[in-house]
């Protein structure tokens, strides 16, 4: 399952996708399980000063939904730019979710360092 949300910079469509889909399914029969997508980004018009805060306030906001709902993984975009809101992201997690550890997203699908990819441990 997924759905359109606001549109993000450069005109696209921001796109966040449902943490699992029926119907795939490997050699177990069991169905495959696919991370959430959240992306970061504002739309243009945000002072700077406010954007990581509010930004940072998703993030925590986003991730407390998924340990909530037994996730395991999420997936923030958040674009390579300078680098701010990955250190950001990584600092929150380091200090404020001990269950949690995260690391650079696929390269392929998010670019380098383009997303960071949140593994909720139990």
């Amino acid at each position: 399952m997924s759905r359109k949300s606001s549109d993000a910079p450069g005109g696209r469509q921001a796109r966040i996708s449902g943490s699992d889909r029926s119907g795939i399914s490997g050699n177990s029969g069991r169905s495959a399980r696919v991370a959430r997508e959240v992306d970061l980004h504002l739309p243009p018009g945000h002072a700077a000063a406010e954007a990581l805060d509010r930004q940072l306030a998703r993030f925590r906001g986003e991730l407390n939904s998924a340990i909530r709902s037994g996730e395991k993984e999420i997936i923030f975009i958040h674009g390579a730019g300078s680098g701010r809101l990955r250190e950001a992201l990584r600092t929150v997690v380091a200090a404020e979710y001990p269950s949690c550890a995260c690391h650079d997203a696929s390269f392929t699908r998010y670019g380098y360092n383009g997303a960071t990819t949140v593994t909720i441990r139990k």
